[in-house]
């Protein structure tokens, strides 16, 4: 009965933990692996922190124009009440103190030695040109902050994709590398059994040997290559170092999709996303000659102060009477002359305006450029993956008929060994090829600012 109970927690336990295993394991396409890090990437986070800030600053900004009220209070005790000398002739006789006279000074005090006071002011601003160029302002630099965030967001995707690409790659040249290690270990045993039979020189067993030893060493390096791009994919897309992926997209499958789709899909040159970030920049020096000019309007604003005040020569102030004060007014300034400092300003955000304004045709140029770039290296990419793929065909064909022959002591170790390290690098070709391929499709995209 015990046993059978210890079982049942044994079990109970197993299920717990192959659950756990589970939730920890996520499973991801490209597209799904594009779209998680487009929300949890630490770019992505920084970038949406970006745009509260620039709400924030927004409000900021319309907030510093609406009525300013302050409080503020006070409270003294004067351990020296300070006083005045007065001349004795304007002081009453009867209250002279003894031995003063005519030409003498009389040490006076008009103060308590306690006091306080508060008060309570609003300011409303009337007029002030910066302040609604301010506000064009900081709308532009909320466009500005959106467009980084997408900016940021096709950074993100390009990066997973590749990333993703290098460990499908890898996996693809690791099961390559495995299945000709267990052809070497089949033809080293068959060589080792003709040896013992009198058919093989013992250098073709060594010869063998070597070459079962550099698969096992490929396995190894391609095994480490596939961690570290899957390193780079976590690091990509947000996620914690030791979190378990699994990743159903296939190397060749995907890449047949990504070349079936249409690559040279409608496209404008304005709605690619670096343009729009130049328009907004040169909208954004515009803003800032508007205010440069703006600084010669007046500024006008309104205030309103109420205060009260209490004296007494003890400490508790608040039993005596305070007196209330109020003011009400306008204040205006306007600057005059500046000796030519205000025109220079204007002068050199003028030409800053028209920088922005050419930067902004050379974006545009430069994204035409790139995108035919992009598409060149793809169709490029297109023709190698052919080229490829026949070499790769050929040298499987060729050492598969080379092994045949060594097994029928047609040929030796030496020339068998030369035709896998052939087969092994059209291999690696051809898996390069795929990744070149799929990523020169990403680049296109991007290019394109379809990504």
């Amino acid at each position: 009965m015990r046993f059978k109970s210890l079982l049942l927690i044994v079990a109970i336990l197993s299920t717990n933990v192959f659950a756990q295993s589970n939730a920890d394991t996520l499973s991801f396409s490209l597209e799904d692996a594009m779209s998680y890090a487009s929300k949890h990437a630490y770019q992505k986070i920084s970038s949406e922190l970006d745009i509260k800030s620039a709400r924030k600053k927004l409000w900021e900004t319309i907030a510093s124009g609406l009525p300013q009220i302050d409080f503020s209070a006070q409270y003294n005790h004067s351990i020296d009440v300070p006083v005045s000398l007065l001349p004795a002739e304007i002081i009453p006789e009867d209250m002279l103190p003894p031995g003063i006279g005519p030409g003498d000074k009389v040490p006076i005090s008009f103060s308590t030695a306690y006091d306080g006071s508060y008060s309570v002011s609003a300011m409303q601003m009337i007029f002030k040109g910066s302040y609604f160029v301010g506000l064009e302002a900081t709308k532009v630099f909320l466009d500005l902050t959106r467009h980084q965030d997408e900016k940021t967001e096709i950074q993100i995707r390009d990066a997973v994709a590749k990333a993703y690409f290098l460990v499908l790659a890898a996996r693809e040249n690791y099961n390559a590398f495995k299945e000709n290690l267990e052809i070497n270990k089949g033809t080293l045993k068959e060589t080792e059994a003709m040896f013992d039979n009198g058919f093989r020189e013992s250098m073709d067993v060594s010869q063998i040997k070597l070459m079962v030893r550099e698969a096992e060493k490929q396995i190894v390096e391609t095994k480490r290559n596939e961690e570290v791009a899957l390193a780079v994919l976590r690091f990509s897309m947000g996620l914690d170092e030791d979190r378990q992926l699994i990743l159903t997209d296939k190397l060749e499958t995907l890449s047949q999709r990504l070349v079936e789709q249409q690559e040279t899909e409608k496209w404008a040159p304005v709605e690619h996303i670096d343009y729009k970030i130049a328009n907004t920049n040169a909208e954004s020096q515009r803003l800032l000659l508007k205010n440069a000019k703006a600084q010669y309007l007046p500024e006008i604003s309104a205030f309103y102060t109420y205060q009260k005040s209490g004296y007494g020569d003890s400490w508790n102030i608040f039993k005596e009477q305070w007196y209330k004060a109020q003011f009400v007014g306008i204040t205006v300034s306007m600057p005059l002359f500046s000796s030519g400092m205000r025109h220079a300003q204007v002068q050199q955000q003028k030409l800053a305006w028209d920088k922005s304004l050419n930067e902004q045709q050379q974006t545009l140029r430069n994204i035409q450029t790139q995108s035919l770039t992009a598409l060149t290296n793809y169709y490029s990419a297109l023709d190698q993956l052919d080229i490829a793929k026949e070499s790769k065909a050929l040298a499987e064909d060729i050492y598969s008929k080379t092994r045949v022959k060594f097994s029928n002591g047609i040929v030796g170790s030496f020339e068998l060994n030369q035709l896998q390290g052939q087969f092994v690098q059209a291999q690696i070709n051809y898996v390069n090829a795929i990744l070149n391929l799929m990523n020169a499709k990403i680049d296109y995209l991007k290019a394109i600012g379809k990504l």
